[in-house]
């Protein structure tokens, strides 16, 4: 069994816990009007993707290839 694939699901549950306790903190902190809400709460609900795929793609990496 490949050790990054666990390894990875577990990086990505851990690390969207403490993305959603931040974002959750943060938007304490957005003025309350409902522009500023939905397009803190659109950018705060796309911007764990990016991440997310760089996990995920390391994962998908194979040890023994000689691509970076």
């Amino acid at each position: 069994m490949r050790w990054r694939s666990p390894l990875a699901g577990l990086a990505i549950i851990a690390g969207l816990v403490v993305y959603v306790i931040a974002a959750v903190t943060l938007a304490d902190f957005i003025p309350n009007h409902v522009l500023a809400e939905t397009v803190y709460y659109l950018v705060a609900g796309i911007a764990w993707i990016w991440p997310a795929v760089s996990v995920i793609g390391w994962a998908r990496q194979d040890p023994g290839s000689e691509e970076a």
